[in-house]
């Protein structure tokens, strides 16, 4: 799995090819409070969401360090392609989001 990230002005690529069991976890746990939320996720659960991502990658870079290099355009897909990612891994096989009228 990789996630690039622009650092100091540079884009920097990161790589894990060993997702721990508990990272499957807690992408378990994740995955059931983004469902009670719904569309509405709350500030604090992408929060969460990002630290997931961290927690992902062993801490080969920071929070802020998302916040700060990822385009905000992409921020939601890239956190999501990641969170998928791990749920497939896991053997979860994950749907992408539906949106608008499609979804009803």
């Amino acid at each position: 799995m990789q996630i690039t990230l622009k650092i100091d002005g540079q884009k920097k690529m990161f790589s894990n090819d060993f997702v721990k069991a508990r990272v499957f976890r807690n992408a378990l746990k994740m995955n059931e409070k983004m469902r009670k939320e719904g569309n509405d996720i709350s500030v604090e659960t992408f929060d969460e969401m990002i630290g997931f991502v961290v927690n992902v990658f062993d801490n080969q870079f920071t929070v802020d360090d998302i916040w700060d290099g990822l385009e905000a355009g992409k921020l939601q897909d890239e956190i999501m392609r990641v969170f998928n990612s791990v749920l497939n891994i896991g053997g979860l096989e994950t749907k992408p989001a539906v949106s608008g009228e499609e979804g009803k």
